[in-house]
């Protein structure tokens, strides 16, 4: 062969052959499984999250409530209260004459937490309920015999099933003279 003779290409079709096509299908066909695989648990995720902030809101919107309370009834209005317990029918009839005021508080929370169809509306919880505690405490936060001028009141909900999540909020109430 002669080196001052250029090579030449062999004249014919330009393109891929079968199994370079097969293996960038194949290579593309992972990637889109990938991506594809990332939304579904995105999705829990986003949902989760939204589950999460209705049950901080609830828990504070009822924390909210309780420390407007006079503070002499927050023992007996809500101490035990539990939500699952509660006689209560959703939704209330607020067009008759309203239930006591401390029943209907507690059961407007009750349906707060409920609401139907929770995952399908995007209100309320699924499988939700909730229960409050009020102990008697001293300044340092130690339970102390009642009646002294401190509660300490823990409102918790609960969803999801048999209860498997929960957000609680710990709050002071103090007497004010």
């Amino acid at each position: 062969m002669r080196r001052d003779m250029p090579m030449r290409r062999m004249a014919g079709p330009r393109g891929l052959t079968l199994v370079e096509f097969l293996i960038a299908t194949a290579i593309v066909s992972c990637a889109m499984l990938g991506v594809a695989s990332m939304f579904p648990a995105a999705l829990r995720a986003v949902i989760a999250g939204g589950e999460k902030t209705k049950a901080t809101m609830l828990v504070q919107a009822m924390t909210d409530v309780i420390r407007s309370e006079p503070f002499d009834l927050i023992d007996a209005r809500y101490n035990n209260l539990n939500t699952r317990t509660l006689g209560v029918s959703c939704p209330l009839d607020e067009v008759g004459a309203p239930p006591p005021y401390d029943d209907y508080t507690a059961k407007r929370w009750a349906c707060d937490l409920r609401m139907t169809g929770a995952r399908d509306s995007g209100q309320g919880l699924p499988d939700a309920y909730g229960q409050v505690q009020v102990e008697c405490v001293d300044a340092s936060g130690a339970t102390a015999v009642c009646p002294s001028s401190l509660r300490r009141v823990t409102v918790t909900v609960f969803w999801g099933e048999s209860g498997s999540r929960s957000v609680s909020l710990v709050s002071h109430v103090a007497r004010i003279r």
